[in-house]
């Protein structure tokens, strides 16, 4: 009999035992280190948690984690118990698992884990390869507590890739591919061809699946995979959300305006039309419509943390976690949009194996100046480098003292390059606003 955990405290040093890909510079990427079917065993260990419930599934290089926080606003909003599994985390591991809209409380999780241990302990004893990594343990506990809350609708986003990510032995009612970019290179591939087969990978048969606007490369081999699987495809296209003067939104075939509320941007419209489309097939499935007062409310109340996140104060502050050549122009063109005062100062780091040079070239389009920083000692680039390939800037290796020094200096501030920048920054971000109010 293994021995209970007892707090939180207690669980995090527990899972940090577990491999973490996340945590590493360059995992490999194959059916032994991402092992779907070990997952899938551990999950039949543990009662497949899985089947307790209908599920999304959500995939793409970028907006997955925006859509899957506005679907869970959409459902919430029309009288559904929602869970909803994203990765990374921004600030805290709890976030990772959400029911109800709210980040699942750490005795909770506590208390599935430990309903695991003898499962896990047995598997330890069985040897490397039956030993889940940190992600299938996450993605277990996720699975369980959904369970266990009894939740009318679970939203899953993929972790790296689609195929051999750990949440793909769910067997959704619908899925999505919200893009297709160059990232994760040495894992998924190359081209776009070799990325999109890979996110494809989440198709199953006869499983509808939303797509957003993809490049004909990606669009071409996704439909082909959908064919092959007689999964019915859906496409979101770009002007399913428009800008509608400044703070409106506008809806295809919806009359009048919506405020937008914290989707700025086109990147982040986009994310809304999937998310809308998603929530009109499940509503569909119980001969129900959307309702455009619910939409609105839900647009209203939703937070999109590190999403082009505008926290007010003086100076004001961008927090984001673009790290692809396209996220940084979304990020760009949004901020011009809402009018994002200049000069600007910014402050970024990003993980390895991103296109590095290619990013630099999009980055004077956001500030005048830039703090170089290091937000992960093993994952993220050496400042020298992006120093040196930008050939100007500053270096401050502390993410805090980089925020520090760019606040002193009075610009509006932009905080960007990865979840690992923004995690550390928000916190202290958003308790500088809190203390800036009268």
């Amino acid at each position: 009999m293994s021995r209970p955990i007892n707090s939180f405290a207690e669980f995090e040093e527990y899972v940090s035992r577990f491999t973490n890909y996340e945590r590493m510079r360059l995992p490999k990427y194959d059916k032994y280190t991402f092992g779907i079917e070990r997952m899938r065993s551990f999950a039949q260990d543990i009662g497949n948690p899985q089947y307790a419930y209908p599920s999304v599934h959500v995939a793409g290089t970028k907006g997955k984690g925006s859509t899957c926080l506005l679907l869970e606003a959409f459902l919430l909003e029309e009288g559904y118990s929602v869970g909803t599994y994203l990765s990374p985390h921004v600030e805290h591991m709890t976030e990772r698992i959400r029911v109800d809209g709210e980040p699942a409380g750490g005795e909770e999780i506590v208390e599935e884990l430990n309903g695991m241990l003898d499962v896990l302990e047995g598997r330890r004893e069985a040897g490397p390869s039956a030993y889940p990594s940190f992600f299938e343990l996450m993605t277990a506990l996720a699975m369980a507590t959904f369970r266990s809350r009894k939740v009318d609708w679970a939203i899953f986003e993929v972790g790296l890739g689609g195929r051999l990510d750990a949440t793909n032995i769910l067997e959704p009612r619908v899925c999505a591919i919200t893009s297709i970019g160059l990232e994760h290179t040495e894992q998924l591939g190359d081209t776009l061809a070799q990325i999109a087969r890979e996110k494809a990978g989440i198709i199953k048969p006869g499983v509808p699946v939303i797509l957003g606007p993809l490049c004909p490369e990606a669009d071409e081999e996704i439909v082909r995979i959908a064919a092959e699987r007689a999964a019915p495809v859906v496409r979101v296209a770009h002007d399913s959300v428009l800008l509608d003067g400044h703070g409106g939104i506008r809806i295809a075939g919806w009359d009048g305006v919506l405020e937008q509320g914290p989707v700025v941007g086109p990147g982040l419209r986009t994310d809304l039309g999937i998310a809308l489309d998603l929530l009109r097939h499940i509503l569909a499935s119980e001969r129900r419509t959307a309702s455009r007062n619910r939409v609105a409310t839900a647009v209203s109340r939703v937070v999109l943390p590190a999403r082009i996140e505008i926290v007010p104060g003086s100076p004001p502050v961008v927090i984001d976690a673009a790290h692809t050549t396209e996220a940084v122009r979304t990020l760009r063109l949004s901020l011009e949009e809402v009018h994002f005062p200049r000069p600007r100062t910014l402050v970024f780091s990003i993980a390895v194996g991103k296109r590095i040079d290619a990013i630099l070239e999009e980055l004077p389009g956001l500030a005048e100046e830039f703090i170089w920083t290091l937000a992960d000692p093993l994952r993220s680039v050496e400042p020298l480098r992006l120093c040196e390939g930008m050939g100007r800037g500053e270096i401050v290796e502390s993410p805090e003292e980089a925020l520090e020094l760019a606040l002193a200096r009075g610009k509006p501030v932009i905080v960007t390059g990865s979840f690992y920048l923004a995690g550390r920054l928000r916190r202290i971000v958003r308790t500088r606003k809190k203390k800036e109010e009268p």
